[in-house]
């Protein structure tokens, strides 16, 4: 019998190229980055490009063609002057993405995808999309790397609890294979912790907290929803694009506002 392995990352400032080779990376971003980019996609986005700088985003626009391109992202929680878009799922409905390619350039999931290049696959999970992240992460059936963004690559309690919600769900559906790194259960019993109130974690931490004064506690409810929108954003030579559990891209299926 083969074991898989399953490691939690609490912010990629932990790991190295040699943490990620071979393995299947899930980038966890709950506050906002992965709800945000899973609505753009499930919107009609044709891809979301993430980059490190604000000044990376709009060089790659301009080159891409500000007809066809939107801005996204944000800094200190707030819409970047200049951007189409902040970092917030809200904002990107079916009329304002659809058949657009986003240029996206968050604080902290994005350079955390970036990061995460070297896996042999990079998929981006919340709770919005968790199940089929999760059973992706089954079918591949190769070790798996849960990686927190963390804010400013230091922990952050929303990420690890996610991290753990996908940990029990592996164990759920691995069985004896699965083999668990330290920081994987830590993760697991926090989540145990919080798995009856996941919105009112995102209140009491202080990213929530932050959000909410500056006026985003609407998204703090919304990236606490489970299997809202059941697509597997993929990381591929550099562009986040959606397939479904299949293997379809969502590209060649009728897209319809979310």
């Amino acid at each position: 019998m083969t074991m898989i392995e399953i490691k939690v990352y609490g912010s990629p400032r932990e790991i190295v190229d040699d943490d990620l080779r071979g393995h299947s990376a899930v980038v966890i971003d709950v506050l906002r980055s992965s709800a945000t980019i899973t609505h753009a996609l499930t919107n009609g986005a044709r891809e979301v490009i993430p980059v490190v700088t604000p000044a990376e985003a709009g060089e790659l626009a301009s080159r891409t063609g500000r007809g066809v391109s939107l801005l996204g992202g944000e800094r200190d929680g707030k819409k970047i002057e200049g951007f189409d878009l902040s970092n917030s799922p809200a904002e990107y409905s079916f009329d304002r993405v659809n058949g657009r390619i986003i240029v996206f350039a968050s604080t902290n999931g994005a350079p955390t995808l970036v990061r995460a290049r070297a896996a042999e696959r990079v998929y981006l999970g919340g709770y919005n999309n968790y199940s089929v992240v999760l059973q992706r992460l089954i079918d591949d059936d190769r070790p798996v790397v849960l990686l927190c963004s963390g804010k400013l690559e230091h922990f952050s309690m929303e990420d690890f609890v996610c991290a753990g919600m996908f940990v029990e769900g592996l164990l759920d559906g691995l069985g004896a294979r699965a083999q668990r790194s330290d920081s994987a259960r830590a993760a697991q019993l926090l989540y145990e912790k919080y798995s009856s109130d996941i919105p009112a974690l995102h209140r009491e931490c202080s990213h929530g907290q932050f959000l909410a004064r500056i006026g985003y506690d609407e998204d703090l409810e919304i990236c606490a929803r489970v299997d809202t929108h059941p697509i597997i954003p993929t990381f591929i030579e550099g562009k986040i694009k959606a397939f479904r559990l299949n293997g379809t891209p969502l590209t060649e299926v009728a897209t319809v506002p979310a």
